[in-house]
């Protein structure tokens, strides 16, 4: 029997930074993105995308803005959903993994990530600290089933920092199967540019290397 192909879409959020958006939507062509924007710039802007629906939402708190678009789902058909950042992308071998193991599982996670500056790229090998062990930030993926089990409300509170903490912490309390991997391990790439305007300058990630 053929293996069934999982309806996969993109979450995401932006605020400004249109340029760097354009570059990461347009290596995203053929999947359906979801985006909450923040003002009408950014909403006149997402119009020039056939394949994204957007969503408004107030830039703070991150958390709450994070999660209109998250609520937005609700009545959307998909099997599964990657959130990525507004700077993030996502290769074809990353979609194919996804497509081939999420039906196993609530969520899948990675504990590195790649980085994009100019012509640059670089590798980060996960945290060393007391979040060893945990996901990095971008390409997590969540079923609908899971979503639905906790009625969308994956980052609860109102912060405006620490939301991958805050997601995982409702991952653990609600039990969730979660295969955690590396990106490196099974050759797939999801990538953060960095153009000088995120939240988190390149120069303050530990234990990057140049590759």
């Amino acid at each position: 029997m053929a293996e069934r192909k999982q309806k996969i879409i993109i979450a995401s959020a932006m605020h400004g930074r249109q340029e760097t958006v354009r570059y990461c939507l347009d290596r995203l062509q053929g999947l359906d993105v979801y985006m909450a924007y923040t003002d009408s710039r950014d909403g006149f802007f997402l119009h020039d995308f056939d394949n994204v629906t957007s969503v408004y939402a107030a830039n703070t708190p991150l958390s709450h803005k994070w999660n209109t678009v998250i609520k937005s789902l609700k009545n959307v058909d998909f099997d599964a959903v990657i959130l990525l950042g507004s700077d993030d992308f996502i290769d074809a071998n990353f979609l194919k993994f996804i497509n081939q193991n999420i039906s196993s599982y609530d969520m899948i996670a990675f504990t590195d990530m790649y980085f994009k500056k100019g012509k640059d790229k670089y590798y980060w090998g996960g945290y060393t600290n007391h979040r060893q062990g945990e996901p990095a930030g971008a390409g997590k993926t969540y079923t609908k089933q899971f979503l639905e089990r906790i009625n969308y409300d994956l980052f609860t509170g109102a912060v405006d920092r620490g939301l991958d903490g805050v997601s995982w912490n409702v991952c653990n309390n609600a039990k969730a199967k979660v295969l955690l991997t590396s990106m490196m391990e099974n050759n797939i790439i999801c990538c953060d540019v960095k153009d000088g305007q995120g939240m988190t300058k390149l120069e303050h990630i530990p234990n990057i290397i140049q590759l």
